[in-house]
């Protein structure tokens, strides 16, 4: 079983007032500093998507808040950081979504994410579900991979230390 902290409510609203206090531009800033130290891949995978679905910026911010989020759980939680994604795991997710195709591969993502963590969940459909310039199934597509991504290098790392 592969572990990322479970978002609760009290988070996700404490994300959502940083965002509304500080503005999103500032806490975005802070989140792509955080994610060019220390996790990279992601950095990368999140950009791209949110390039591909169109108004970049504004579709970073909700990748941003859904690592926000997350990230702000596990500090809650007293863990540093979230695993920090390597370009082999990247590559082996890449693999499943080929071999399992896009559709198959979202829908048992999405699945994992209701069952494991549906606070960021909501998050995540909120957010996709106001993005014009985006389909609502792409954008979820994007939270879909970062999530399987996360979840596939905790993994890799519990069988490392075994």
């Amino acid at each position: 079983m592969s572990w990322l902290p479970r978002v609760g409510e009290r988070t996700r609203e404490r994300v959502s007032r940083e965002f509304d206090n500080l503005g999103p531009e500032a806490c975005i800033a802070e989140i792509l500093d955080e994610l060019r130290r220390s996790n990279p891949e992601v950095l990368d995978m999140a950009s791209r998507c949110a390039a591909d679905l169109g108004d970049a910026a504004q579709l970073m911010v909700g990748f941003g808040m859904f690592y926000r989020l997350l990230a702000a759980e596990a500090r809650a939680l007293r863990f540093e950081l979230l695993p920090r994604v390597s370009a082999q795991t990247r590559e082996r997710v890449a693999r499943t979504i080929d071999e399992k195709g896009v559709d198959a591969f979202t829908r048992d993502a999405i699945a994992e994410l209701e069952r494991s963590n549906p606070e960021l969940l909501q998050m995540a459909h909120s957010f996709a579900s106001r993005q014009p310039g985006a389909s609502y199934l792409a954008a979820m597509q994007g939270f879909a991979l970062l999530h399987a991504c996360l979840m596939a290098q905790v993994a890799d790392d519990a069988a490392t230390v075994h």
